[in-house]
């Protein structure tokens, strides 16, 4: 879009790693997702193809399995080396090393059964949905959005980089203000496809 507005962009380095074009763009809001993604021909998912694109075809709480020791190979989550690395004020962290501080390079851990990488951990992923209770809300046919009149929030999925395994579960939700900005806010770009 002409414009890098992550912090750990880059010219970033962190934790002794060098950041470069592989890593996610961050600092991006929902307001900056709808007013640029539709221009490039993307949209962003709605929850419901969110979670089902992250468990590609899983029941289990991460789609590595059940256990959170079973992310290590699959995630970038706050673990013992950025604690070590930078990162000593967070009081949670999981117990592994996968050798990031910050975000990582898209694609340094392995995929899931959709060949998607990065929907445990990494940055927060924005959703279409406006955050609130699931209620009485149908989601709607085909996308499976969820309308929630008046929502102040938009919800986020998958995790980021500075939180534990539990924050990380693929039905694990949380809501930020649309006009949020912050280095552990990224996006997944999706598009729309039609069958034949």
């Amino acid at each position: 879009v002409g414009v890098n507005p992550s912090q750990w962009g880059p010219a970033s380095k962190f934790g002794g790693k060098q950041h470069d074009l592989r890593h996610p763009g961050e600092q991006v809001s929902f307001e900056d997702c709808q007013r640029e993604l539709g221009r490039l021909g993307y949209i962003l998912p709605t929850e419901a193809q969110w979670e089902y694109g992250c468990r590609a075809g899983t029941t289990t709480p991460w789609w590595s399995g059940l256990e959170k020791d079973g992310l290590g190979t699959v995630a970038n989550l706050a673990d013992a080396f950025a604690k070590a690395n930078g990162a000593s004020q967070w009081t949670d962290s999981e117990t592994w090393d996968d050798r990031y501080t910050t975000h990582a390079p898209v694609g340094t851990f392995r995929e899931n059964g959709f060949g998607l990488h990065d929907v445990h951990g990494n940055v927060w992923e924005w959703c279409e949905d406006g955050y609130g209770g699931y209620g009485d809300r149908d989601p709607r046919p085909g996308d499976g959005l969820r309308l929630v009149p008046g929502a102040r929030f938009r919800v986020c999925r998958g995790g980021s980089f500075n939180a534990t395994a539990i924050v990380t579960r693929s039905s694990y939700r949380s809501g930020y203000d649309p006009s949020s900005r912050d280095s552990i806010l990224g996006v997944r770009p999706a598009r729309s496809i039609t069958s034949p």
